[in-house]
């Protein structure tokens, strides 16, 4: 092999490095496991480690919550739907994506407790927000989930399922569920969550000019509302679109 075609092959060598280290890979593999967690037996799954690990995670998303919120965090958990493990430039994140009241919508409720009343829930009561550690549960940044429909009067009422955009994708695809506040009162406990609307959102993983991990709602390629119930749908529609300018945007015709 001449030297030219010794250069040409590091060079070749260096790109695919280059390359495989820049896939964004999403999957469910905690606190250093190499199973995803719906590939794990109970016992697997519920080991000190990973216990201790789901544990340490869940208190850093109840205080990041409680700092933003008036000091006021959920009183019943956190679902498990929404987490992942994120392997993006050959560094491990920790995403999870919860939904929670305002402070504001909690003193409402209370407020009709103690009045005997019942009024529609306040816009922007329900909030949805992802937020990202490092690989020892450091926070590194979070994102609100905006949701602009009727004027921004919804409530965001679950974070549904949570997922990587695609091959070759720099993103992650959240699903949510959600309903319009000034809608008319469920009349029958049958009849709660019949108006309910869910929708998958794009959020684009970049870094600023100083190296600092930021997560952007881009909404440009699958709309805000849109008619995408799960990942794998919206994964389909964001693959008919084509970057333009760290953004998102359909190519006609596909």
């Amino acid at each position: 092999m001449n030297s030219t075609a010794k250069w040409l092959a590091s060079a070749l060598c260096v790109l695919r490095i280059a390359y495989a280290q820049a896939e964004l890979v999403v999957d469910t593999k905690f606190a250093g496991s190499t199973k995803n967690q719906d590939h794990m037996t109970m016992e697997e799954r519920t080991t000190p480690e990973q216990e201790k690990f789901k544990q340490t995670w869940e208190q850093r998303v109840l205080q990041d919550i409680a700092v933003s919120n008036e000091g006021i965090t959920p009183t019943n958990g956190l679902a498990d739907l929404s987490r992942a493990h994120l392997l993006w430039n050959g560094v491990d994140y920790y995403a999870w994506a919860v939904h929670y009241q305002s402070a504001e919508q909690i003193r409402r409720n209370r407020e009709e407790v103690r009045m005997k009343i019942n009024r529609p829930a306040i816009p922007g009561g329900g909030v949805c927000t992802l937020f990202l550690y490092d690989k020892k549960l450091n926070p590194v940044t979070s994102i609100k989930i905006n949701l602009p429909e009727n004027n921004h009067a919804t409530f965001c009422n679950g974070t549904n399922a949570l997922g990587g955009a695609g091959k070759g994708v720099d993103g992650l695809l959240l699903s949510v569920s959600y309903y319009l506040t000034d809608g008319k009162l469920a009349q029958r406990a049958q009849d709660i969550g019949k108006d309910w609307r869910e929708q998958t959102l794009f959020l684009r993983l970049q870094k600023d000019a100083n190296g600092r991990v930021q997560l952007i709602q881009d909404d440009r390629c699958l709309g805000n509302p849109n008619a995408y119930k799960n990942i794998p749908i919206a994964r389909k529609a964001l693959a008919k679109c084509k970057n333009m300018n760290n953004g998102w945007i359909m190519i006609e015709g596909r």
